[in-house]
Order: structure tokens, then C-alpha cells, then sequence
């Protein structure tokens, strides 16, 4: 009888423990999904502490580890998991799914391979990969991959994702595009209306973005032509720079203009910029510096930029305010943005960099066409503006640009 009672007394206070590990486990993950990620782990360390190769427990830390940024220590987890235990699907997507979150691409790709090797139909491991070979710019394999993923007509919510993508991947791999601009502008007094017309062509390169501009305008009753050329150059994963090289033979463009500036994306989803602009109009120089912090959120870029000029008799300071709200995708956008200062956002004539102040509100609109290969955006800006000459004057700027992939 004795023993019968020892017997009862150790299998409930077995069924207390694991109903205690059980309902920290379950808290530990209510903690984990509303980011509570510290007391997540003060609760899983506990539970590890009395059992420490509790599965779920231990993949449950890997995750807070790498939703917390920290992908090294999670990735060494989940590794010793699948070599500890028989690996299982939510393992190997856990592992691919971070390395890409790392920005590691290529060992993404590797560990989704070995993920598929063992359970080919896994959509997840599919779409990981197609992901991470779109971010190594292997554009023809990814959307082979996503075509495997697409092959059963499915409307979950994976595959309107993956349809997104293979949208996103089709217009990566187009390597050219050609494009026309045309501007107006109109002054409440002294000037007439300005035109400007510009086409375009864009052609991407391993490592950089090309753009060659012809831009006929006629200003100040002339007329003029300017061609430009922009380089984004790629310098590493995090950094890239933009460079500028334009001539003209109009007196209202500069004979000579150049520009340089480096981006880098930060932690947190944020990016910084800092450059110089160079205007030579006949024997006198501007140089502009200018500096830029911005911020992407899921649907919006928000960005404050700041310049400053050489020129000592307008406002040495400007400053601009931009919130763009995306759409369906980084094609379709609507933009916003607030100014003031001298320095216009896009300079064209000496008479726009000599003005002594202005204030200005502006919005556009992008709309993507076929499947983004034709791409429509229109604008509108309204600037009030203090020259010395005239004092104060209104102008309202209308801008229609279309531009075609191929």
C-alpha cells in the first residue's frame, strides 16, 4: 500500500511539473508574438534551466534571437537542433528564412537547398529561395523557382505573395529603359511660361545603374539644350553613391554641372546621405552641400534633407520634408513634400539659385502599366518665390513623365 501511494504521489507531482513547464512554454510564446522579447526569454531560460534539451523551448529562443536581430546566436541554435534531433521542416525554414534576414544570400539559398533535399514539396523553403536568389540578383533561377511554387492553382495567401514577387523578379531582369518628360511652369508675373522637354535612357549594369538625359528647354524667351549623365554605382551591401556629369552651350543652364553623394543604409531601416553639388554659369561656381536622413516603414518613405550653398547673397539654408506612401508596390506611389529655402529641388537656371527665399508644396503620383513595364507618374508643385529684382512671385509647375521597360 505504501509503495502505491509513493507511486501516485511521484506521477502527480511529474503531471504538476510538466503542466507548470507547459503553461510558462505558452506564455513564453504570448510574450515572444507581442514582442515582449526580454520577458520571452527570462521565461524560456527558466523552463531550459529545469529541462535542457526541451525542443520547442530551444527553437522558441532562436526565434526571439533573430526577430531581436541577433542572427549568429540564433542560427548556432537552430543548428544544433537539427543535429541533435531529426531535422524538421519549421527548423530548416527557420535557418534559410534567417540567413536571408542576415543578408547572408547565398548560404540562404544553400540551407533552403538542403531544406528541399529532404522535403521537396515545402513551399515555404520555395519561396525562401526564390527570395534570396532575387536579393543575389539570380533573376532567371528565381523565377523558376517561383514557377515550381505556382504550379497547383492556389489562392493562399503564400501565393499571392509569390505572385507579387515573380511581378517584382520580371521587372528586375529588364535591363533597359527609355523614357520622355515634359514640364511647365507658369509665373504669377515677370516670366514666361517655361518648357522643358527631356527624354531619356536607363541601362543597368553588374554593379551600377546608368542614365543618359538630353533636355531641350526654352527659358527667359531662349532657347537651350543640356545632356547629363547619373551613375549609381553599388560599393557594398549597405552603400552605394550617385554621380552626375552635365554640359550645356545655353547661358540659362550651367556650362558645367556635377554632383557625388554617398547613401548608406543604417540599422533600423533607416539611411543617411551626404554630397556636393557643383554649377559653373560662365566664371561663377556654386557648389551646394547637401545631407539627407530618412527612414522606410512597411508602405512609406519619410526623409528630411538639408542643403547649403556657397552662394552668399540668398538663403545659405534650405531644407525639404518628403513622405512617399507606397501602394501595391515600390511602383506605385504617391509622394508629398514640403520646402523652403533658396535652392530649388532641381536646379536649371542661375535666376532659380540667385532667388533670395521660397516656399514650396508639391505632390506626384506613380502608376505602374502592363505589368510594370510602363511606368506613368504626374506632378504638380506650387512655390512662392522672392527675387530681388521683383520681390515676390507664384509659380505653379506641372510635370508629366512616361517611362517604358525593356
Amino acid at each position: 500500500m505504501k509503495r502505491y501511494f509513493c507511486t501516485i504521489f511521484i506521477l502527480h507531482f511529474t503531471y504538476l511539473a510538466f503542466s507548470q513547464t507547459d503553461s510558462l512554454y505558452h506564455a513564453a510564446k504570448q510574450h515572444a508574438y507581442s514582442v515582449n522579447y526580454a520577458q520571452a526569454q527570462r521565461d524560456l531560460n527558466f523552463i531550459l534551466l529545469e529541462h535542457p534539451e526541451h525542443y520547442d523551448a530551444l527553437f522558441l529562443q532562436a526565434m526571439v534571437m533573430a526577430w531581436s536581430g541577433e542572427f549568429m546566436p540564433a542560427l548556432r541554435q537552430l543548428n544544433f537542433l537539427i543535429n541533435r534531433f531529426p531535422p524538421t521542416e519549421e527548423a530548416l525554414e527557420a535557418i534559410a528564412r534567417i540567413n536571408y534576414w542576415a543578408g547572408e544570400h547565398v548560404k540562404a539559398i544553400l540551407s533552403a537547398d538542403k531544406g528541399l533535399a529532404l522535403y521537396p514539396d515545402n513551399e515555404n523553403l520555395m519561396y525562401i529561395r526564390a527570395q534570396a536568389l532575387t536579393a543575389h540578383q539570380q533573376y532567371d533561377e528565381a523565377i523558376h523557382t517561383l514557377d515550381t511554387l505556382l504550379q497547383e492553382d492556389d489562392s493562399t495567401k503564400l501565393h499571392k505573395e509569390a505572385n507579387s514577387l515573380k511581378e517584382k523578379v520580371e521587372v528586375l531582369r529588364r535591363k533597359n529603359a527609355v523614357g520622355v518628360e515634359y514640364k511647365q511652369s507658369r509665373f504669377s508675373n515677370t516670366f514666361t511660361p517655361w518648357h522643358q522637354f527631356t527624354t531619356f535612357y536607363q541601362r543597368k549594369l553588374p554593379r551600377t545603374l546608368m542614365i543618359g538625359r538630353l533636355k531641350y528647354a526654352q527659358m527667359f524667351d531662349q532657347q537651350g539644350v543640356q545632356a547629363e549623365v547619373d551613375a549609381y554605382p553599388q560599393i557594398d551591401a549597405s552603400t552605394y553613391a550617385y554621380v552626375n556629369l552635365g554640359f550645356s552651350n545655353a547661358t540659362f543652364f550651367p556650362k558645367i554641372r556635377w554632383g557625388a553623394e554617398i547613401f548608406r543604409l543604417l540599422p533600423d531601416a533607416w539611411e543617411a546621405s551626404a554630397g556636393v553639388r557643383g554649377l559653373y554659369f560662365q566664371d561663377l561656381p556654386i557648389h551646394i552641400y547637401t545631407a539627407q536622413l530618412g527612414r522606410y516603414f512597411p508602405t512609406y518613405w519619410l526623409s528630411v534633407r538639408a542643403y547649403m550653398s556657397s552662394l552668399e547673397s540668398t538663403t545659405p539654408f534650405t531644407a525639404l520634408l518628403t513622405a512617399r506612401r507606397y501602394l501595391k508596390n515600390e511602383d506605385h506611389y504617391t509622394t508629398l513634400y514640403l520646402g523652403n529655402g533658396a535652392t530649388p529641388l532641381k536646379i536649371n537656371s542661375l535666376t532659380e539659385v540667385q532667388r533670395l527665399n521660397a516656399t514650396w508644396l508639391g505632390i506626384d503620383y506613380q502608376h505602374p502599366l502592363k505589368k510594370r513595364l510602363w511606368l506613368i507618374r504626374s506632378s504638380l508643385e506650387f512655390q512662392q518665390e522672392d527675387y530681388a529684382e521683383i520681390r515676390l512671385t507664384d509659380r505653379l509647375s506641372f510635370t508629366i513623365h512616361l517611362k517604358r521597360r525593356f
